[in-house]
């Protein structure tokens, strides 16, 4: 994570330094916002396996094995690299791209808009994606840790190569692209 400290450094010291008119809160708040996605996921984590480990709602009447667990593990580790991916390509886009600073904290049209950009675009191409990452030729390479876990659980999806998760992630960057495209003063 010492990777994304001289951008945290550099945020946090513009933040303080410069006057109201001048601070950058979307860039303040990428760091807290990664921090507390590396919560999520833990949480996540730690409780489906709580959940697969006390049995009542399996789809596989067969408990999880330290074997699968630690080659989910071994394949999550791209989680750790996915969220400093993501706050690169966060502190970068803030830094580089017009309209990617001062980024309003909340606005409703926005909320709308990402709703309808990932229940139409996005999960159509997420779906095609996946589909095309059963071809045999992208299956064997980079699809099958995905389906060799016998009892699956949430997080089994992680369970990939990052050949597979970046294409995905670069649907994912489409709501970040409209922000940006339509960041306006109001």
């Amino acid at each position: 994570y010492v990777v994304l400290a001289p951008w945290v450094v550099h945020s946090m010291y513009s933040y303080i330094t410069k006057d109201d008119r001048e601070r950058d809160l979307s860039n303040f708040l990428i760091f807290p916002f990664l921090l507390t996605r590396m919560l999520h996921n833990q949480i996540w984590i730690s409780l489906s396996r709580y959940v697969t480990a006390k049995g009542k709602h399996r789809i596989v009447d067969k408990s999880i094995e330290f074997e699968q667990i630690d080659r989910e593990r071994d394949w999550l580790v791209i989680k750790d690299d996915q969220i400093l991916f993501n706050g690169t390509l966060f502190y970068l886009g803030n830094l580089t791209l017009n309209g990617g600073s001062h980024l309003p904290f909340w606005r409703t049209d926005g909320v709308i808009i990402t709703i309808l950009l990932h229940t139409g675009a996005v999960e159509f191409l997420y779906y095609w994606l996946h589909r095309a990452f059963h071809h045999h030729f992208l299956y064997s390479r980079y699809h099958s840790h995905h389906h060799s876990s016998i009892v699956t659980e949430p997080i089994t999806y992680r369970a990939a190569a990052w050949q597979k998760l970046l294409p995905c992630f670069m649907c994912y960057l489409l709501y970040f692209h409209y922000a940006c495209a339509n960041n306006r003063d109001e």
